[in-house]
């Protein structure tokens, strides 16, 4: 069971690497090998408050979807269409997943990976001020090579979007809005598992207090970071990180 200092600090990792381009499913995962709780579920319950800080921060950009406007309607298809590629994968191969997550070799190659990927950026000029149809399917392949553990979401929906030249504000935007459906989808999809875990309700109302502030605070924080051009910073983090685990799994 987890005490309530464990979760205030899974929660704390969580909204912060959430929203970071180092995947919080990642840090997740490994702090929990090292604090020897395993449970899935519980990073997905942490995910609603991830939803909730989402809405609360872009809540104009969301009511602007229901004034059913042409340009509005296309921005809610190209969401779905992005949402397509992680979601049909996300639903065959859900056990395959999440059978990968205790690979802490696994985890350490997937950090390098998305260290590459986010490192690329670097070399990207921002151009398009809208996303496209094709740029959202785009993104959506990207983004569905983040249901591999340690890769991180908004690392590759970001990148996949600099990479098409789409300018960083909206890459950014597109990239946490696209996030509500998925997040809250995974959700929902797990709301059975998450009924059953074995945490009391007091320590689940702190987490969730302490994972939608922490995250409130970080969406801010990288939205300045990426319309800052300093992205790719992010990559250093993620091959260190990698290295050291891959070096840890191989002698330890």
């Amino acid at each position: 069971m987890v005490s309530l200092f464990q979760a205030i600090i899974l929660s704390i990792v969580h909204g912060i690497t959430e929203w970071f381009p180092v995947s919080s499913t990642g840090h997740l995962a490994l702090l929990q090998h090292f604090f020897g709780f395993q449970d899935f579920s519980f990073d997905i319950f942490l995910h609603l408050a991830s939803v909730l800080a989402l809405i609360i921060f872009f809540r104009k950009d969301i009511l602007a979807f229901f004034s059913f406007d042409k340009k509005n309607r296309n921005y809610m298809l190209k969401i779905i269409l992005a949402i397509l590629p992680a979601g049909i994968l996300g639903i065959l191969y859900r056990d395959f997943f999440e059978s990968l997550m205790g690979n802490l070799f696994l985890l350490g190659i997937c950090f390098i990976i998305s260290g590459i990927v986010i490192y690329l950026t670097k070399f990207t000029t921002a151009q398009k001020k809208e996303v496209s149809f094709f740029d959202a399917l785009i993104i959506g392949m990207f983004q569905a090579i983040a249901l591999l553990p340690s890769v991180s979401r908004s690392g590759m929906t970001i990148s996949s979007g600099l990479f098409r030249n789409i300018n960083r504000v909206e890459t950014a935007r597109f990239s946490f809005l696209l996030a509500i459906p998925v997040l809250l989808g995974a959700s929902l999809f797990e709301a059975k598992n998450i009924a059953h875990l074995n945490i009391s309700y007091s320590v689940l109302l702190v987490s969730f207090v302490v994972t939608l502030a922490t995250s409130l605070l970080t969406i801010k924080f990288i939205m300045k970071i990426v319309t800052n051009d300093k992205f790719y910073l992010f990559s250093w983090y993620n091959i260190i990180l990698g290295l050291l685990i891959v070096g840890y799994s191989l002698f330890f």
